[in-house]
């Protein structure tokens, strides 16, 4: 069934004899609309939409419960999978590209809580190591992802259509990365002062604005923002979005890093962006 553009939510819908409509999230993240009969699509759509932010907030528990039964990852199984990404990833980004016909530059694997995948306009490509956590058809996706984005560096119908014409179940792909990524990248992280790190990052807002900070978990800080918690610059310029940052071992450097950014003007943090 047609969804508008705008409807962000995947849920199932059950109509029967009733006069409301309820919102259920099962214990699996799976979204339920329970509606009336004769009750138009677009009113449902639109009752959905205005119910993100809860629908959200309710996943983040689900989520948040079932990662704490997945075992975390050391310091040492982490660069085995990073070495394992770097010995894997190249092969595939060099087919995959050849059926694109696109180029690409230097590829880093890199540990990461809120990214699967970065790609420059440059062509640098960046892969997050716990991709060696998910099924193969999944890593695949990201890595076509990534190297749509040669093409079309946004999210369009083009860059979509592009993705789709070399993985035409790219839909599913996505969902099951949506659905089991963000508590993959929770769980995986070991929270011991060995393997912490500190972030500078920066952060565009709805306005077009650049707000940098830092933090010592960016999926955290994140959703602090979008709730409006975060830094008071924020509040009034909802959504943000993450379009840079950097790992740091040392709480000073992360500091360091985020005073020079404050210094740079618009155009350098700009630079900065497409650089990275």
């Amino acid at each position: 069934m047609a969804r508008p553009a705008e409807v962000t939510v995947d849920y199932k819908i059950i109509k029967s004899r009733r006069k409301t409509i309820a919102i259920e999230i099962k214990p699996d993240g799976s979204v339920i609309v329970r509606c009336p009969l004769r009750i138009p699509q677009k009113t449902v759509d639109s009752f959905v939409e205005s119910k993100r932010q809860w629908i959200e907030n309710k996943l983040k528990d689900i989520d948040s419960k079932a990662s704490e039964n997945i075992p975390k990852l050391s310091v040492r199984e982490i660069k085995e999978l990073t070495a394992k990404a770097k010995d894997i990833l190249p092969s595939k980004v060099e087919y995959y590209a050849n059926l694109l016909g696109v180029s690409y530059g230097r590829i880093s694997v890199k540990c990461q809580r809120t990214l699967w995948g970065s790609c420059s306009s440059k062509g640098n490509l960046n892969f997050n190591c716990l991709l060696m956590l998910t099924p193969e058809d999944i890593t695949d996706y990201v890595v076509v992802h990534e190297l749509a984005h040669r093409l079309h560096m946004n999210h369009s119908k083009e860059f979509w259509s592009c993705v789709e014409s070399i993985l035409p179940d790219y839909k599913q792909r996505r969902k099951w990365l949506k659905k089991n990524g963000a508590s993959l990248m929770r769980a995986a992280i070991d929270n011991t002062a060995e393997s912490r790190s500190y972030y500078t990052y920066m952060v565009r807002c709805a306005d077009g604005s650049l707000y940098t900070g830092y933090t010592t978990d960016l999926s955290a800080r994140l959703a602090a923002h979008n709730s409006g918690k975060g830094a008071k610059y924020t509040r009034s310029r909802l959504p943000v979005s993450l379009v840079y940052y950097e790992s740091f071992p040392d709480k000073w450097q992360a500091q360091s890093r985020e005073a020079l950014i404050k210094q740079l003007t618009k155009a350098q943090k700009e630079a900065l962006i497409r650089d990275f």
